[in-house]
């Protein structure tokens, strides 16, 4: 049974209201998305066992004995067998700690820069053959070092004892008379933070095991640091990727009209599968991020496809071109939404979250491609063409 042609009714145009309805839906839930452990920093345990537990236990005993107070527990069962997602939120103090390290390592730089540089003007100062004008330069730029090295040093030793106060929580009382220079003082603070960590990661394992008999587990830790460095990578990527594509849009059409309609296009893509996130709470990740990057080549191939079938060949009329190429595009899409439901359906199985991530984002915006590009971009274009032929069809 072939598809009769929507492009030849009268009121095709209306189409469009189908794909601007499925933005709006997708706005409301767009909110919802919950973020993942990548992008907000925290623990992820996954623990194998057979045995029963008391959820509200050892949601009790984790959150008492690491001072967290959100915590999910997701009990999974598979053919492969039972496991249980232990979810605990960044702990505040090893947060609070890596953030202190951070300023500290800051002012340590800051401090070594002006030593250097007291030492270095210093030796230029005993030069003879220096003129009036580097001498009086050397010694202006001394003073201001001199002059600032002691606030440096006040703020570095501050960020020390922070750091310290921070991790004592976790490895009782630190003895910082041993650290009498700067680079006592910065092993002093690694040795302690990797202690503390080390300490923390034992207390979230106590706290399972006395809950539950557990077999092989894994433990994945995000620290605030490195969730931050995700998300603004992310940002620079999800930029680039926009930017580079309408490079390469406007340098293809050469038109003002089809362009945008392909870069529309690809944004409606990412808001229809990121409503579809809301929408089925899928975490926003580093995979789900990967299959949103995804699908804007996937939204180019089929917006090219129809622009180009419409805009740059002669044969038939504009309205049976794009016909065609909707028939092409809409069995493209077919095919990987079915490719995709296999992989969603067999991570659904064997409980891998990674696959259903990509999986599942990938079907939401195939599925918002499909209206997209044949309910809002095809009419786009046609109206772009009829406008051209003096709305001859």
């Amino acid at each position: 049974m072939e598809l009769p042609n929507i492009y030849k009714y009268k009121n095709y145009k209306l189409l469009i209201i189908l794909p601007i309805l499925l933005i709006a839906l997708s706005l409301y839930f767009i909110p919802k998305i919950p973020t993942g452990l990548d992008l907000r920093g925290g623990t992820l345990i996954t623990v194998q066992t057979n045995s029963s537990f008391n959820e509200s236990a050892l949601r009790d005993a984790l959150t008492k004995n690491l001072g967290v107070h959100e915590v999910s527990i997701d009990t999974l069962k598979s053919p492969l067998g039972s496991k249980v997602e232990i979810e605990i939120e960044q702990n505040e103090r090893i947060a609070k700690g890596e953030k202190d390290m951070k300023n500290f390592y800051s002012r340590n730089e800051e401090v070594n820069v002006l030593e250097y540089d007291i030492s270095r003007f210093n030796s230029e100062l005993k030069l003879a053959n220096l003129t009036q004008i580097e001498r009086e330069e050397a010694q202006r730029r001394l003073a201001e070092a001199q002059a600032r090295l002691p606030k440096a040093k006040e703020e570095m030793n501050s960020f020390a004892d922070s750091v310290i106060g921070d991790y004592e929580f976790f490895v009782g009382k630190v003895d910082r008379s041993n650290a009498t220079d700067t680079k006592s003082l910065e092993s002093l603070l690694a040795n302690t933070s990797a202690s503390a960590k080390g300490k923390y990661k034992d207390k979230i394992i106590d706290a399972i095991s006395s809950s539950m008999q557990m077999g092989e587990f894994s433990l994945k830790d995000v620290s605030p640091a490195l969730s931050e460095f995700f998300v603004s990578n992310m940002q620079s990527v999800v930029a680039w990727s926009f930017l580079l594509t309408a490079i390469v849009v406007v340098l293809i059409f050469r038109s003002v009209i089809p362009s945008i309609a392909v870069l529309c296009g690809a944004i409606a893509d990412i808001l229809i599968a990121l409503g579809g996130m809301g929408l089925f709470q899928i975490p926003l990740t580093l995979q789900s991020i990967a299959a949103l990057l995804m699908l804007i080549g996937f939204s180019l191939d089929t917006d090219i496809l129809l622009t180009t079938r419409v805009l740059k060949r002669t044969e038939g009329t504009p309205h049976d071109r794009a016909y065609e190429a909707m028939k092409t595009g809409v069995m493209m899409a077919f095919v990987s939404i079915i490719g995709f439901s296999v992989l969603l359906v067999l991570s659904s199985l064997t409980q891998i979250s990674t696959y259903y991530q990509i999986s599942a984002v990938a079907i939401c915006g195939l599925v918002g491609d499909i209206f997209a590009t044949w309910c809002a971009n095809a009419v786009i274009v046609l109206w772009d063409a009829e406008r051209k032929m003096g709305g001859r069809k």
